[in-house]
Formats: C-alpha cells, structure tokens, sequence
C-alpha cells in the first residue's frame, strides 16, 4: 500500500501535491501552460514526455494518452527503444534534450539548446526545457510514491492528467 492511497484529492498525483496547497495551485497552472501556450507543438510535447517516461518505464505516465498529438504505435516503439531517426528535425531536437533530462542534464550542451531555440524560437526553448524539468519530476514522483496508473487511459486534454 503506497502512502498516496489514502491522500485526498482528484488523483493520487494531486493528492500528493496537495501536502502543500499553494504548491499544487501553482504546480497545474505552470504545468498545463505548457500545453496551452503553444509555445512548443503539442506533438513534441507529447512526445518528449513519452520518452522521459519510457527512460523511468513509468507505466503511470506511459498510460496517459493525449489524442490531440496522434503518436502512432509504431512512434510509441520507436521512442521506447531511443530511436529517433524517424521523427522530423525539429522533434529530433526536442527528444535528444529529453534523453538527458533524467540522468545526465548537466551534459547538456549549449549547441542542443540553440539547435532548440533554432526551432521553437527562445521562448519555445525556455518552454521545452522546463516542461522536460517537470516531465521528469512527474514520473519521478510517481515511480517514488507508486502512484497508479489512471483509470481512463486516454485523455483529450493531456494537461488536466498530473
């Protein structure tokens, strides 16, 4: 039995933000910005947060299906193995930042951030950077506190599933 069982809250994800308030308020705003922003496609949004999510093998996260970004199965088998060639430049950008994200993003170097920046603009960059940041922290909590994994396995609305 994990700790978040008997949290309340929507979800166990946010049951557990919930231990502090203010946190959780600002946690969903900052985190579905990302999403509403359209600073960075939503595609390669989806897709970097598969990816961090196939590096933990967080099935909780791994479960939540955003349809508005159309990740086929054969997507879905090339990221779980790491393989990138087949995913168009700018997502190709966007995933090998996401490969480093979990355990070596202090090797990330200046050259990926403007290759990023040379697609999604300063801002989109910024914007991916930190979204990796929280996709990381996502399935890291998850893994810790054996969150499960949702009970609808698709979601339209990716940002609403924390």
């Amino acid at each position: 039995m994990s700790i978040v069982d008997s949290l309340p809250g929507a979800s166990a994800m946010e049951g557990l933000l919930n231990h502090r308030p203010q946190l959780s308020a600002q946690y969903r705003v900052f985190y579905e910005s990302f999403w509403r922003d359209g600073l960075v496609p939503r595609r390669v949004l989806a897709l970097t947060r598969l990816r961090i999510a196939y590096i933990h093998s967080c099935v909780a996260e791994l479960q939540i299906v955003d349809a508005q970004a159309s990740v086929s199965a054969n997507e879905h088998d090339q990221l779980s193995r790491g393989h990138i060639a087949g995913f168009s430049e700018s997502e190709q950008s966007a995933l090998k930042l996401a490969e480093q994200m979990p355990h070596s993003v202090h090797q990330i170097t200046d050259d990926q951030v403007q290759a990023a920046a040379q697609h999604f603009g300063h801002p989109g960059c910024v914007a991916l950077l930190t979204a990796l940041a929280f996709f990381d922290v996502n399935c890291r909590l998850k893994l810790v506190y054996e969150i499960p994994a949702l009970e609808s396995e698709t979601s339209p609305e990716c940002e609403s599933q924390l």
